[in-house]
């Protein structure tokens, strides 16, 4: 029973991640038959965007860390919280703005460029 049990439950778990890898490759974000996100598009248009926004960037990732950082403490203040919120946000739009420029794929979740494996960085 013991055996039986474990077979069964070893079984779901290959069968789990099996599929998971399959779905990545098939679904391009791996370079399967599907094609890639990034099909269409050459290096240069990549590296160009990331050249010409990485201060945009890095003020970006400097108010997220600042919201984590205000987020974890025991009283946040929320004033601050907002006005940093909307920081982001503006920092984002302006991100989105130079990807349609360069003819990038937008991202799916705010942070990736090409959807949730990230296959060329974040912006």
């Amino acid at each position: 029973m013991k055996k039986t049990i474990l077979v069964i439950a070893a079984t779901a778990f290959i069968a789990l991640f099996s599929t998971q890898a399959f779905a990545c490759y098939w679904d391009g974000y791996w370079g399967g038959p599907a094609g890639g996100p990034t099909d269409g598009f050459n290096g240069d248009q990549h590296q160009g965007f990331y050249d010409k926004t990485a201060q945009l960037r890095q003020d970006l990732a400097a108010k997220r860390g600042e919201y984590n950082a205000l987020m974890a403490a025991p009283n946040p203040d929320s004033n601050r919280a907002s006005e940093l919120s909307r920081e982001i946000a503006v920092l984002h739009d302006q991100l989105r703005v130079q990807a349609r420029s360069y003819n990038l794929p937008m991202s799916n979740n705010g942070y990736c460029g090409h959807g949730r494996m990230g296959r060329h960085g974040c912006w």
